[in-house]
This record gives C-alpha cells, structure tokens and sequence, in this order.
C-alpha cells in the first residue's frame, strides 16, 4: 500500500461524510455501524474527480473476526435458544494444552481445540472459566467492555460463517443484526455487493498472551487460527487488501505468537492507541513508553522486511468515560478540523512521534466519527534524513519502559562454510528502510573515502536472525534478545584465504542513508 494517510469512520455516511471521505487516498468504513450500501462505497471509490482514476480510494470494510458482534448485550440464555448460537453443540472450545500449559509454544495444535459439549457453536471459546473463580463455566467468554463473545477464529466453521453471513438475514426479536460477510463485503454480487476493496480485521486481541489481560482473554492458543483465518481470506480473495488491527505480540519474539504470525499475508497492520488511547482523564496513554520503546522497533523489523507490511496508527483526541465522551485536559477535538488551536502542540508531537517510528497517523474521536484533515495538514512528509538506529534488545524494557541503547550497524561476521555470516538491529524511519553492505580486503578510510567508493555495495536480503524466533522460550526473553538479531544474511562468492572489512548502513526509500563507522573484520 503507498497511501500515506487514510481515515478511519465508524458512523453512518451522508452526502457530507462521504465528501470529507474522499480526501484521503485510504479510507476505513464500518458497514455494519454505518447500515452502508453499494452506491456510497463506490462513490467513496471514485474520489473527489470520478474522471480522474488518480485520485482514486482504497476503501476497506470492518469486520470482527475475534469477537461474535450478532452476540452483543445477548444473554446465556438468548445465545441458547437460538441456532445460530448453538451450532453443533461442541463448544465451547478450550486449550488443547490443558490448564497452565508446561509449553507455550502454539504450534502443531488442534485448531478447533477441546471441545467441551455444552451446547454451542464449535467457535466460541470458553477458557477464562479455568482461571477466574467469577468467569461463568460452559458458555462462550464474553468482552465485559463490549457486550460481546469471543471466538477461535481458526475454527473453519466460523469462517465459513463469516464469509457468508449476510446484513439482512432475519433475526428474532430483539436480537443484534447481522453484519455482512465478507463475500458480501468484497464482491458486487452477493447481498448488497459492497465491492469494498479490502477489509480491516478486528478483534484479533481475543489471541493475546494469557499474561496481557488474564481477566479478559486467556485464549492465546487460538493464535495459529487466527494466522490461518487470514490465509484463507488472502486465498479466497487474492486481490484484495488486508488490514490487521492490533494484535502486534505476533510480531514481538518474547511471544510464541512470532512464530505463528501471518506476516506475508497482511499488507497493513494498525497499532491502535499508540500514544493516546480512549483514556479522557489523561493525554498521553500509560502504555505509550511501552509502545515506542519495546514494541515499535520489533514491529517495524518485520513491517520493512521482504515479504512485510505497511505500519498505520491511530491515536484518540477525546475518550470514554462513564455513559458518553469526556475531553481530554487541554485538548479540543475542534483543533483536529481548525476550528480552535487549544492543544495543537501535544497534536502536532502526536503526529511527529508517529511519523518518527515509520507510522502513517489519524487522530480521531473515541467513537470513531469525527472526519477530519488534521494529519494531512500537519504531516510534513519531505525526508531528508537518513534512517535512525535502535535496537530489538532493550535494557529498559522493564516497565515503565525507557529507550533502548542503539545497536548500530553489523553486529556479528562469521565464517560458515566459505561465507561469512552477518547479523545485525533495525533502524527507524519515515519511509521504509533498507540495508547495504560495503565490504572490501582493506581497512576502511573514512577520512579519505567517505561514501565508501571502491567498497563492494550489496543490497541486503535478510532471513530472520537465528534463534530470534524462539526467543519466547528463554526463562528472560528480553535478556536473550542481547545476543540475538532480527535480520541475518549469508555472503557467498567471496575469495577464501583473504580478511573482509564489513559495514552495514541503513537506507530509506527516498535514497537517504546513514553514515555510521561500525566495522568488523573476520577472515575467510
């Protein structure tokens, strides 16, 4: 995806909304909230010139996959007496490991489960009820924040589901509506024949380490599902963009989710509530160090490899509180359409800080309705400086987290079977960022040669570092991080018998490269 804004709208479109909408090159609707039908999607498609196929929108549809919406506010015994909810009565489904797992690792197991014959679809999950005295035993677990049951996505049944499910299907009385599927969603000729050009995938948090939030979710076996969820979609749909919403512990290797991760088939993910979250009684998120400081550099090492990913965060002006929304201290959400200033620093070093760590930011209200233009005016997108080096591996990634201690350039050169083997960290930018080696038989001479002219410059096509990937299953993850490296690369065709000096600089896409003095030396 080369979109460097979008919006995100969860509310009903008019004439108006559909107009603001079309300013921005990506746009995410909610056809579900929204009651959307196929002449506002396509209007949206066609931008602001429908003659002008340049300025055309990507436009992609909501739709939770981690959590059942038709379930919303229902009770135990509503989800009973109806089929829907029932299914073939298996479920709910519980961890194929047992209760206090002695292994995390999430490979290789049952994807729909232990089935616990209680009188419910295969799909829903019931695990909170083995490890919280309150949790109710043998109906599906339930999102207390959104009224809603929670689902192993991996179940095919409930793909199945979710691909075919339509928006005016009749429900009983006083049951939710049901939200339309993906055939519906993605193509022109089921129900309402959307014609979205992608989806953006919700709820993936349902898949969390049981540690995240045990009181919410103890389901993290169900992350292969998910992964596997996402596959089907990229093959049911191979054209079609896929948008991940959260769920960023899978690219984080102190997580046995690294491993199980649909990296290569997703080709954006939102880190949502980056630094201001739905919080009104405070401005920056507690969580935001943690994010910036641990998180961001492991989620942009896989984001900027080969087969990665496009990185877009979206951050809250305003918040939940009580019965409706509060302000945030100091903030008016008018800034965000220039109708007041109050707080358009604390605006501004949202953006900045987002843009900083290879982001593309929206700001918007805890609903998610408020339209507005703010990043566009206020993203300076000129690069013209080179990528920043950080590190996979931070000292203080205790909480509250600090930065951590750059690793600059290659870290590691050996000799392996007549090549050299190299590691090295990430490295942070606006655009995507790359990597060179320069490696020559003679020490390097900055003073004389800075642009390194004369040294061999290879364009570097890294693997995953060895044992990053397992990190998970060290007794102190981040402390096995220390010797450990996301990017790896064997260097072949090299004249044996002979000592390679070797640097590695960091790039962007716009050509602007680092210029560091790291170099290590091995013979071959």
């Amino acid at each position: 995806m080369a979109a460097d804004s979008y919006a995100i709208y969860y509310g009903e479109l008019d004439a108006t909304s559909i107009q603001a909408l079309k300013q921005h090159p990506l746009v995410i609707v909610h056809p579900h909230n929204g009651n959307i039908v196929r002449s506002q999607i396509r209007d949206i498609q066609n931008g602001i010139d429908p003659a002008n196929a340049a300025d055309d929108v990507v436009v992609l549809c909501y739709i939770s996959i981690g959590e059942d919406s038709r379930t919303f506010n229902l009770t135990d015994a509503q989800l009973r007496a109806d089929p829907r909810f029932t299914g073939d009565g298996t479920g709910p489904s519980v961890d194929p490991r047992g209760i206090n797992p002695t292994t995390r690792s999430l490979l290789g197991l049952n994807p729909t489960g232990k089935p616990t014959n209680a009188g419910f679809a295969s799909w829903y999950v019931n695990d909170n009820a083995n490890y919280n005295a309150t949790a109710r035993r043998g109906v599906p677990d339930e999102n207390p924040n959104f009224l809603t049951r929670l689902v192993n996505a991996g179940d095919p049944a409930w793909y199945a589901l979710v691909n075919d499910e339509l928006a005016d299907s009749p429900v009983p009385p006083g049951y939710p509506n049901t939200p339309p599927g993906l055939k519906e969603m993605l193509t022109t000729s089921t129900g309402r024949g959307l014609g979205c050009d992608g989806v953006f995938l919700d709820t993936m948090d349902t898949a969390a380490p049981n540690s995240y939030a045990p009181e919410l979710s103890n389901s993290e076996w169900t992350a292969k599902g998910y992964t596997d969820f996402i596959q089907r979609l990229r093959r049911g749909y191979p054209d079609k963009v896929i948008l991940q919403n959260r769920g960023i512990f899978f690219f984080d290797p102190r997580e046995p989710h690294y491993e199980v991760s649909a990296r290569g088939s997703v080709d954006l993910v939102l880190l949502e509530s980056y630094r201001m979250d739905s919080d009104p009684t405070r401005v920056i998120s507690d969580y935001f160090p943690d994010n910036k400081y641990n998180y961001a550099p492991k989620l942009m090492a896989e984001a900027n490899r080969a087969d990665g990913f496009k990185v877009i965060s979206l951050d809250y002006v305003n918040g939940w509180g009580g019965d409706g929304v509060l302000p945030k201290p100091g903030i008016d959400i008018l800034t965000l359409t220039g109708d007041s200033t109050t707080g358009i620093a604390e605006l501004q070093t949202n953006i900045d800080e987002a843009l900083s760590m290879g982001f593309r930011p929206y700001l918007t209200d805890a609903p998610v309705t408020y339209i507005n233009p703010f990043v566009e005016r206020h993203a300076n997108l000129v690069d013209k400086t080179p990528p920043v080096w950080s590190s996979t591996y931070n000292t203080n990634a205790a909480w509250p987290a600090a930065a951590p201690v750059p690793r600059v350039g290659i870290q590691k050169a050996a000799t392996t079977s007549g090549s050299l083997s190299i590691s090295w960290d990430v490295a942070l930018d606006m655009n995507r960022v790359s990597y060179a080696l320069y490696y020559q038989t003679t020490p390097f001479d900055f003073a004389a040669n800075p642009k390194l002219t004369g040294a061999t410059r290879v364009v570097l096509s890294p693997t995953v570092g060895e044992g990053y990937a397992q990190t998970w299953g060290h007794p102190n993850p981040d402390t096995a991080l220390q010797n450990l490296y996301p990017y790896q690369q064997s260097v072949t065709g090299l004249a044996p018998g002979k000592t390679y000096y070797l640097l590695i600089r960091a790039f962007d896409s716009v050509g602007n490269e680092d210029a560091n003095q790291v170099v290590l030396s091995a013979p071959l």
